[in-house]
């Protein structure tokens, strides 16, 4: 029992649910610590105010003192999140579950294009912001669908996260100026809600808090799959 145990553990394709697992967990934990720190440097200039603002000015190299660090974290997290839509595609856990890989390898690499092309290159910047916020608007839409054909990959926590992230998306996508792919500019008085701007963190969190759930889901079937074989 104990050595079908150890073989099953370092097969292939457990291989692969720790792939997945460990790449999704690393790139919500650096991308999170990236925001964390920016965060922290924008208020000591800026104090509350930079709740009001828009998530991507963290990024401006020219106003915001850790830009280079919330970029860098970006290419990092999104690197990671390819590589865990890679292993999620070669785990096979059903043909939708090729459609999630294709899309989250969107998503990873719409970020990975955001800290390379921070809003200092705006055109550029608007073009792979917009990237992101359809891929993500997508990714939650199949996962949403998925709830319905795969209930044991799609988790009652899961579904309702990815709900959250499709309304946050679409929010999004309807506040988007689509002639200049970019948001109309909010006023940034301590007195004024942005409505844009608070919509964006929080389709950040949801998005970064999904991963998680994601990761958690396959480690749970991974460990299902191991007491199975066992």
């Amino acid at each position: 029992m104990l050595q079908e145990q150890e073989v099953d553990t370092h097969s292939p394709r457990y291989d692969l649910h720790r792939l997945v697992v460990l790449m999704i967990l690393t790139g919500a934990f650096v991308s999170a610590i990236g925001i964390v720190i920016s965060v922290w440097a924008k208020y000591q200039v800026v104090g509350s105010e930079v709740f009001l603002r828009r998530a991507d000015f963290l990024g401006d190299y020219i106003h915001s003192p850790l830009a280079y660090i919330y970029n860098f974290s970006l290419v990092i997290a999104g690197s990671c999140i390819l590589l865990s839509m890679y292993g999620l595609f070669k785990l096979k856990l059903g043909y939708y579950s090729h459609y999630i890989a294709a899309a989250g390898s969107w998503v990873g690499l719409s970020i990975i294009l955001v800290g390379v092309f921070p809003i200092n290159y705006l055109n550029e910047h608007r073009l792979v912001s917009t990237s992101f916020l359809v891929g993500t608007f997508v990714l939650f839409l199949l996962a949403n669908i998925m709830r319905f054909i795969h209930k044991d990959v799609c988790s009652n926590t899961m579904f309702i996260v990815s709900i959250l992230g499709f309304i946050s998306a679409a929010g999004l996508l309807y506040q988007l100026d689509w002639q200049t792919l970019d948001f109309f500019p909010c006023n940034h008085l301590h007195t004024k809600f942005c409505w844009v701007a608070f919509n964006m963190w929080f389709q950040t969190s949801i998005t970064m808090l999904w991963c998680v759930i994601l990761a958690l889901t396959i480690r749970k079937l991974a460990n299902d799959t191991k007491l199975t074989m066992t």
